[in-house]
């Protein structure tokens, strides 16, 4: 500001003035028009500097901004070339791609995508280190956890499967997945009790694999009384369970096979018929065939009670040929086997056919019921 008054004020007095400057032994003379002229182009050399260094400056960040973007859509191209290639089949250029990417930031899913490469080419030791790392990483933990169990039970290894859930998070363990895998490991480790007690809570998770899971945790439940205590105390301690308990099919099935399993075909036979009064149950009938007695006559009077309202019922002759068979009533047996192999060829009834015409020393119809078993089987 002083200086534009220095130059107005010459100019209006017609006065160019006088300007001395003295700095470090070095003397500088000039009027105030020459003081203002340089002081203008000091200003704008410092301006012109200061300029082109931001813009230095910006040109060096955006050259790293940009490179950084380039190595990034690398990344990402890595990234969908190996998802790509596992999906063609092309394991080895999948795993060539994903192996680049490994430790970069996907999420997890470039992990447990090069984990299920690894499976593919026989290499299970190095799918179960990718699954660990992935189960670090919060958004795919779940999916690396569900990996590792499905694996460890794949290998017999049930504990190992859980102690994966004790890892887990509570929200992560009532997941349906995992409580399927979950109970399967109970199963596998033989925890009966725990799985039984931990069944109920369960139910809708496991949907149609409750039933089968049920019956199995009683049976090995059963067996295991039986096996301490003896099949007079299975009994007692059948009578003493609830009558929730005891009215569920799947209970009833594993309690009549432990009563087959001890050699205790008669009361198998009388709980059969006592549970099945309103009608027949998929999972008692079958247990008809197992029951060998002299005389059934329970059991083969309910079962032909109920073929007089469903006469081509697959499952009842089949049962009534086993049942029939066992007690060496012949006759009767191949009569049921018959019309039961003709409405459904199957392999169970084929062999017991054949074993029924070997008997009768009818090797050459024996022989082709063994081949038409085997076609079964094949």
């Amino acid at each position: 500001m002083l200086l534009i008054f220095l130059v107005i004020g010459a100019m209006i007095f017609d006065d160019r003035g006088y300007v001395f400057i003295e700095f470090i032994g070095y003397a500088i003379e000039m009027n105030v028009m020459s003081l203002a002229i340089s002081a203008i182009l000091v200003f704008s050399g410092l301006q012109l500097f200061n300029w082109f260094i931001n813009a230095t400056v910006n040109a060096a960040s955006g050259s790293r901004s940009w490179l950084g973007n380039l190595g990034q859509r690398k990344k990402q191209t890595l990234f969908r070339k190996g998802l790509i290639a596992l999906a063609e089949n092309n394991y080895h250029a999948a795993k060539d791609a994903l192996g680049k990417i490994e430790n970069d930031d996907f999420d997890g899913i470039n992990l447990l995508a090069a984990a299920q490469v690894e499976v593919h080419l026989g290499q299970t030791q190095n799918a179960r280190l990718l699954w660990q790392k992935a189960a670090t990483i919060e958004s795919s933990s779940l999916a690396a956890n569900l990996c590792l169990m499905r694996d460890a039970l794949q290998h017999q290894q049930a504990n190992s499967a859980l102690t994966i859930v004790t890892n887990l998070t509570e929200k992560q363990r009532h997941q349906a997945l995992v409580i399927k895998l979950w109970a399967q490991a109970l199963a596998d480790a033989g925890h009966w009790q725990e799985l039984k007690t931990k069944l109920p809570g369960w139910k809708k998770a496991l949907g149609p694999d409750y039933d089968p899971l049920t019956q199995q945790a009683s049976s090995g439940n059963f067996a295991e009384i039986a096996s301490k205590e003896g099949a007079v105390q299975l009994m007692h301690n059948w009578q003493s369970l609830p009558r929730s308990t005891r009215k569920d099919p799947g209970q009833q099935a594993a309690y009549i096979q432990q009563l087959i399993d001890q050699g205790m075909h008669s009361d198998a036979e009388k709980a059969l018929v006592e549970y099945q009064k309103s009608g027949p149950h998929p999972l008692l009938v079958p247990l008809f065939k197992k029951i060998k007695l002299p005389n059934p006559s329970a059991a083969m009077k309910i079962i032909e009670g109920w073929l007089k309202h469903d006469d081509s019922n697959i499952d009842l002759l089949s049962a009534l040929g086993h049942l029939a068979y066992h007690a060496n009533d012949k006759a009767l047996a191949e009569r049921a086997l018959n019309r039961a192999i003709k409405l459904g060829n199957r392999q169970q009834d084929l062999r017991l056919m054949a074993e029924l015409k070997e008997s009768q020393h009818d090797q050459q119809q024996a022989l082709s019921l063994y081949k038409q078993s085997m076609d079964k089987q094949g």
